[in-house]
């Protein structure tokens, strides 16, 4: 027996007919005499007409000695698999590779050229100054805030009440790949209700963001025209911005990276209108450090550390 379907148990195959043992001894002669009359019957009959039996006979002979086998169903092609080449082998090592490059090797800030360094610059401090303003409560005010590229702040205020600070430490914690350090956190009014805090902050805004920067090198004979852009810009926005001064010089590649001071009476939106302005504008100066300094209600003093590659 073919078994069909593996987990059903065989069934047991029909145990053989018997009649039952007391009945038989009965009836025993007359299927003696029954089977004589039955082979007597078949003799003669053979005997009378031979050729009949002999024609069923000869057919049910050459239907057990020659039978007919069915037509062979032809087996369906299997399609032959792509052969692989050695350039294909060749492509998907190189493709493995680059994606591990990539895995392993992020962008930094560091490995930027110069001209992306300015781009990413702005690009952050914009975003920055404008997270802060979507974050803070109505009841936080500022007395510093120091912002250096790519995406580390300091800020130091007070709050009217822990409540107001709590939601600001929150609002901080959520920036993008935000990592909050707290500094101060004092009691502070006259009955010690407000409390006055400081925070280290670094931030993560993603350098893809910058596509392919404009050249922001800076011929010598054009280092005045760019400042010369920089304080219209600023006096067009209510800011009259200080003389810069060179405070540093040092080798960058090619060129020579330059830093400048100056400072300016302002407040927090014209500080972010400015930046915005010089983006805008295609200015070609960079900064290394902005800091906000409280001076009256809504007044800061700017102090700015300009940057600029100089071609020597």
């Amino acid at each position: 027996m073919i078994r069909i379907n593996l987990l059903k148990p065989l069934e047991p195959q029909a145990a053989p007919f018997i009649l039952d043992e007391s009945g038989a001894r009965g009836k025993k002669p007359f299927l003696i005499l029954g089977g004589f009359i039955l082979v007597a019957v078949i003799v003669i009959a053979v005997l009378q007409f031979p050729s009949l039996f002999g024609g069923l006979l000869a057919r049910k002979e050459v239907a057990e000695t020659a039978p007919t086998s069915p037509a062979p169903v032809p087996a369906k092609p299997h399609p032959k698999p792509k052969a692989v080449t050695g350039q294909a082998v060749e492509e998907t090592v190189r493709d493995i590779q680059e994606d591990q490059i990539k895995e392993q090797i992020a962008p930094t800030y560091s490995g930027m050229v110069p001209s992306g360094k300015i781009e990413y610059q702005y690009y952050s401090a914009d975003r920055v100054l404008r997270d802060i303003k979507a974050i803070t409560p109505p009841d936080v005010g500022f007395a510093n805030f120091i912002f250096t590229p790519p995406g580390d702040f300091y800020v130091h205020g007070l709050a009217a009440d822990d409540q107001n600070l709590q939601r600001f430490q929150q609002g901080l914690a959520g920036l993008a790949g935000a990592s909050v350090r707290v500094g101060m956190n004092v009691p502070a009014g006259t009955h010690g209700k407000g409390k006055e805090f400081s925070f280290f902050v670094s931030v993560k805004y993603p350098l893809t963001d910058i596509k392919i920067p404009p050249n922001h090198i800076i011929a010598k004979t054009g280092l005045q025209q760019e400042f010369k852009q920089l304080k219209m810009i600023a006096a067009g926005l209510g800011i009259r911005l200080k003389e810069p001064h060179l405070v540093n010089t040092s080798r960058s590649d090619k060129n020579n990276k330059m830093v400048y001071q100056t400072s300016a009476d302002c407040n927090f939106q014209q500080m972010q209108d400015l930046l915005s302005e010089l983006h805008e504008g295609k200015s070609n100066l960079g900064f290394i450090k902005f800091a906000l300094h409280a001076s009256g209600d809504e007044k800061v003093v700017a102090d700015m550390d300009i940057l600029a590659y100089v071609q020597p």
